[in-house]
């Protein structure tokens, strides 16, 4: 079995640690864990992904250049029990996230269940991003409207929408990795007819248009691609953007407003932003 690369970053407060967290989104593709008592972070890569290892180096020398950023490599079977160390049952509001270890034991049944193995995909509902994301779906009337999750990472978004009445939903991503975990963990949810994943380019040129779209990103990939996601919204759809820390969010506001989205509601985590956009009327 090959061996995994972790990364661990200490930062000196809640600000700098969202900034390392959104730095390792960007090219940390296997996963991250949080530890936000201690103001550090966690990345993981696979052996064969020293470069992103080292585009992920470069960029906390730039931006956080106090940060203290430590290497070590892990057998791949110790980044399993990593995982299971911090990915327990995460109850983020109507929606349990529970992972295959404890779902036997599970017997909640006022919510709406997601089972997540987080695999080496990003998204296990542990990220105030992807937490803000669940609660935001729960806010939207989705029985019935069509959805398209883009970056989809682990699926969760996805199926999540679906568990909430969504349907057709439609979930891509660019990493390979990330295709086959949404697609065994759409399998083991049961939702195979429900939700389509699918591989895309980075110009989302095969993805389908949507009632709804969600953008679990980050800015530098949310705002080039504003008007590629403005054109993926039905009429009176909703764009659901996360990912953004605040010292990002005007870039991001800025992509949007060029590309006539406007922001109708915004929330908080932390450093964190969540923005829902909805289409500007042109008058003929």
């Amino acid at each position: 079995m090959s061996p995994w690369i972790e990364v661990t970053v200490r930062t000196a407060s809640p600000a700098e640690l969202a900034i390392a967290e959104a730095l390792a989104s960007a090219h940390a593709r296997r996963g991250t864990a949080i530890d936000e008592a201690a103001s550090a972070l966690r990345a993981w890569f696979a052996e064969e992904e020293r470069r992103a290892v080292e585009a992920l180096r470069a960029a906390l020398r730039a931006q956080l250049p106090q940060a203290a950023v430590e290497l070590q490599t892990i057998a791949e079977s110790a980044w399993g029990e990593t995982w299971r160390e911090h990915f327990r049952t995460q109850r983020i509001g109507r929606i349990a996230v529970v992972p295959p270890w404890e779902r036997a034991g599970y017997r909640d049944q006022a919510r709406v269940v997601v089972e997540i193995d987080p695999g080496q995909a990003f998204g296990t509902g542990l990220h105030p991003t992807t937490r803000r994301c669940l609660l935001a779906l729960q806010t939207l009337t989705l029985e019935g409207c069509s959805l398209t999750d883009v970056g989809t990472g682990s699926g969760i978004l996805a199926i999540a929408a679906a568990r909430l009445g969504a349907a057709p939903v439609y979930a891509c991503d660019v990493d390979p990795v990330a295709v086959r975990a949404a697609r065994e963990n759409v399998r083991r949810n049961g939702l195979e007819t429900a939700v389509r994943v699918a591989a895309c380019g980075e110009d989302l040129g095969d993805v389908p248009a949507a009632d709804v779209v969600v953008a679990n990103l980050t800015a530098a990939i949310i705002a080039p691609l504003a008007a590629r996601l403005r054109a993926l919204l039905r009429e009176g759809g909703l764009l659901l953007l996360a990912g953004v820390v605040r010292e990002r969010e005007a870039l991001v506001s800025d992509a949007l407003a060029a590309s006539t989205l406007r922001v109708v509601d915004r929330q908080t985590d932390g450093e964190w932003v969540t923005l829902t956009a909805c289409a500007e009327r042109t008058t003929p």
